[in-house]
């Protein structure tokens, strides 16, 4: 009774990994700049709604921030933006993937406080309902006398290859056993795995004690837990800022926190989270967020939208670089652009609303929402809307030179012989 009384009581260490690059939804995103630093929402971003989401005294403590050596700059307008003070800021000299973000702060927090429990989360996921966010958290860290690892199950709503998936030994329960878990499958397996009825994905949000993680790493790994420790520093850091030794840095393995830990433990929890959520990893998912918030998220913050209409529609220029250009075409029901192709770029196509027949070189199918393809550089190609809805496509093009005159037109449906 005494030690469920202590667990009810006790706060979470929040550890925020913010030192990813976003590369899908390049060029949007971009190592310089990666998805949680972008102010999608009004002056705040990804990055900053987490720290607001963590700031809750009663459940969490101060939070240790793990990113970039290169991404310091952001984490203190963010900190300067939100009044909101980490514990400590971790700073990687280069990219090592979620494992060793992982374990080295939990490892430095036990320096301090050998008895600290931890939550670990995505800097650049977004969730729209904070309570039901806070309840979940609730359930997870009261799980804590059951020594495990807790992890936030989400309720499919496609067959992603781009999430691990999690099978409950039960649904009858606020949290469950783990039964299975597979990390990010091929398309074949995600497909079976999506027609199962109480399957989850993995949100990369994780709930545990930090003596129990240790131990469980020793007996999973021990290697890759000397690794870290070497890292270790000797003493608590009294600075804000904790910079690893760059040459051990390097040499460390790099492992995704999935694969290394969650795959291999044998006593993994979940309980669903339904919150709202979105890993945004995914042109569609984004889009998809802007269309649900309207006015309260721009797709391209900095962006200097221009719209021009066409005998199939119209496409808005949202973005365009020396190396890039982003365009969203909107296709009406039944019509469809020429068949075509150009000499100086590449297109990538993101399906965002709708279903897509495309002509890709001697090839033609269908493409649904969430679905891309790439066109090269000569290769023909056409772009058709069969049904009684709005096609929505982002298209990213790539090259030397983006201007509509770099169109070879081959057929069209509507007797045009110049441009796009």
């Amino acid at each position: 009774m005494v030690y469920n009384l202590m667990v009810r009581k006790q706060k979470l260490r929040p550890i925020v990994l913010a030192g990813g690059s976003g590369k899908r939804l390049w060029p949007l995103s971009t190592k310089e700049r990666p998805k949680q630093f972008i102010n999608f929402f009004g002056e705040y971003s990804l990055f900053d709604l987490t720290l607001q989401r963590l700031n809750k005294a009663s459940l969490f403590k101060k939070p240790i921030i793990v990113t970039s050596v290169n991404y310091l700059g952001y984490v203190e307008d963010s900190i300067a933006r939100t009044g909101i003070d980490p514990e400590k800021i971790i700073l990687e000299p280069l990219s090592k993937n979620t494992f060793p973000a992982i374990s080295l702060a939990v490892i430095t927090a036990l320096i301090k406080n050998k008895n600290e429990s931890f939550i670990v989360t995505p800097s650049d996921h977004y969730i729209s309902r904070n309570k039901e966010f806070h309840n979940s958290c609730l359930i997870a860290r009261d799980n804590l006398k059951n020594e495990g690892l807790n992890l936030f199950g989400v309720k499919p709503d496609s067959a992603s290859t781009e999430f691990g998936y999690i099978t409950p030994s039960s649904s009858n329960k606020n949290i469950n056993k783990i039964s299975a878990f597979i990390e990010k499958p091929n398309s074949k397996k995600a497909k079976v795995l999506f027609n199962l009825k109480e399957v989850l994905w993995n949100a990369g949000i994780f709930i545990f004690k930090g003596s129990w993680f240790i131990e469980a790493c020793k007996s999973i790994d021990k290697k890759i837990l000397d690794e870290i420790n070497s890292l270790k520093p000797e003493e608590y850091p009294t600075s804000l800022c904790f910079l690893p030794n760059k040459n051990k840095f390097k040499n460390l393995s790099d492992l995704s926190f999935d694969k290394a830990f969650v795959e291999k433990n044998k006593t993994n929890y979940v309980t669903t989270l339904e919150a709202g959520w979105s890993d945004l990893g995914s042109w569609a998912a984004l889009s998809n967020l802007q269309r649900t918030l309207t006015k309260e998220m721009k797709l391209f913050p900095d962006g200097a939208y221009y719209k021009e209409e066409r005998p199939w529609g119209y496409f808005e220029t949202l973005m365009e670089t020396e190396e890039s250009k982003v365009k969203l075409l909107c296709v009406l029901p039944n019509h469809r652009l020429s068949l075509q192709k150009h000499k100086y770029r590449s297109e990538t196509w993101y399906v965002i609303r709708g279903e897509a027949k495309v002509t890709k070189g001697n090839e033609r199918f269908s493409m649904l929402t969430g679905d891309s393809i790439i066109i090269r550089e000569n290769e023909e190609h056409r772009l058709e809307n069969l049904s009684n809805e709005t096609l929505e496509i982002i298209e990213i093009q790539t090259g030397t030179y983006f201007g509509e005159d770099d169109i070879i037109r081959i057929q069209d449906s509507y007797g045009r012989a110049d441009l796009h």
